[in-house]
């Protein structure tokens, strides 16, 4: 599944607001802020791919940030505050 949880400035308040069968789903939710998923608070959003099983973690999930002037979220690296650590969704 792949989950996508949204966060403030510097990962704060880490919130995950759904999973879906397709990654290109999932990005579409996010790229289009579709169901609002920024919600005027949610600077990062992060997509995991976690399959089932116990302490399952994505090692390379896709980032994005959002663009105050475009209103929307861009595919971005890694943010610095995120280096060293996984399991946003399902920590």
């Amino acid at each position: 599944m792949f989950f996508i949880t949204t966060m403030g400035k510097e990962g704060k308040c880490p919130r995950t607001v759904g999973y879906v069968e397709t990654f290109e789903e999932a990005e579409d939710i996010v790229l289009n802020n579709k169901y609002d998923i920024f919600e005027y608070t949610f600077d990062y959003a992060v997509i995991e791919n976690v399959p089932s099983g116990i302490y399952q973690y994505d090692q390379n999930p896709n980032w994005y940030k959002w663009n105050h002037d475009k209103e929307c979220y861009e595919k971005i690296e890694k943010p610095d505050f995120a280096k060293g650590f996984i399991g946003w969704g399902i920590g």
